[in-house]
């Protein structure tokens, strides 16, 4: 039994079929991997229930879209910020604690 080269597979139906199936899915999972509390806010009832709260649901989708794209540009300089943040944060509520014990 002989195996069909590369060629005689992409050629034949099935494997055209099969090759476009494959991507469709592939493409679908990494929709749903990328961002799966979408799939779970389109399918819940009453998801949008005012054209306020799509709005508001559509600002911060583009924000998370903005903020991921900035990551993926700059991922370091994106941690070194996350750092500062945090450790601005965390004095301030040391600063808060501190008044209160004295």
């Amino acid at each position: 039994m002989t195996t069909p080269s590369l060629h005689e597979a992409s050629t034949s139906p099935d494997a055209a079929h099969r090759h476009l199936g494959d991507n469709v899915l592939q493409s679908a999972e990494e929709a749903v991997l990328t961002n799966p509390a979408s799939s779970a806010e389109a399918l819940a009832p009453g998801a949008f229930a005012s054209g306020e709260a799509f709005a508001r649901r559509q600002r911060l989708h583009r924000y998370q879209e903005e903020l991921a794209a900035y990551v993926a540009r700059k991922p370091a300089q994106s941690a070194l910020m996350a750092l500062a943040a945090g450790a601005a944060l965390a004095a301030l509520v040391r600063a808060a604690f501190s008044r209160r014990g004295h």
